[in-house]
C-alpha cells in the first residue's frame, strides 16, 4: 500500500471541514468517497459455498456426549508482551496462536496509523483522532479485500483459459475409448 504524506483522513478533519464551510458552503455531499463498496462476485460465493446437511437428533446427542466425556483442557499459559501506542504502554498476552513478535508488529502498525492521523490533523481530542484512524484502518482493510477479490477473478481467469489450452491440445478420443465410455455410462 503505497504510503503518502498525507493522509485521507486530513480530508475529513473537523478544522479542515471549519475552513472549507467559512470560504464556501461544503456539504459532506461534496467530499469525495473514503471506500466504494461494490458487491462484485455474488455469483461466485453461491458455488463455492455449499449448504451443510442439518445433523440428526442422534448425531447432536453424540456430538454433545463427546463433549461431556472429553477432559477439561488445561489453562494454557499466555505470555505477556508490552507495547506502547500513542504513549501509552499496552499489557498484552500472546497465546500459541499468535507470537510476540506478531503482537508487536500489530501494535508498531496500529502507532504509525495513529500517529500519522495525530500529525494530519493538530488540535483535536484523542477520541476524535482515535476514531478516524479507525476509519483510516478500515478503509486500508477495504482496500485490500478488493484488491483480493481482483487478484481471485484474474487467477480463476487465467486458469480457464489454460483449461481451455489443455482441451485444445487433448488429440480426439479413439472410437474403442467412445465405446469404451459408452458402456460405462
Amino acid at each position: 500500500m503505497k504510503k503518502s504524506s498525507q493522509s485521507i483522513m486530513s480530508k475529513y478533519s473537523d478544522k479542515s471541514m471549519k475552513k472549507k464551510a467559512s470560504s464556501s458552503k461544503t456539504t459532506v455531499e461534496d467530499l469525495p468517497l473514503m471506500a466504494n463498496y461494490e458487491q462484485r462476485y455474488k455469483g461466485m460465493s453461491k458455488e463455492v459455498t455449499r449448504e451443510q446437511p442439518k445433523p440428526t437428533l442422534d448425531e447432536k446427542i453424540a456430538k454433545r456426549e463427546k463433549l461431556k466425556k472429553a477432559p477439561v483442557e488445561e489453562k494454557r499459559e499466555s505470555k505477556r508482551v508490552s507495547v506502547e501506542i500513542n504513549g501509552n504502554m499496552y499489557l498484552l498476552g500472546c497465546t500459541e496462536n499468535i507470537s510476540e513478535a506478531r503482537i508487536r508488529k500489530i501494535a508498531a502498525l496500529t502507532n504509525d496509523i495513529l500517529s500519522n492521523t495525530k500529525e494530519n490533523n493538530p488540535g483535536l481530542p484523542n477520541s476524535k483522532i482515535n476514531a478516524l484512524a479507525l476509519i483510516d484502518a478500515c478503509d486500508r482493510i477495504l482496500t485490500l479485500k478488493d484488491e483480493n477479490s481482483n487478484i481471485k477473478t484474474e487467477l480463476m481467469y487465467y486458469q480457464q483459459k489454460v483449461n481451455i489450452e489443455e482441451e485444445k491440445d487433448r488429440p480426439e478420443p479413439t472410437p474403442m475409448e467412445l465405446l469404451a465410455n459408452e458402456t460405462e455410462n
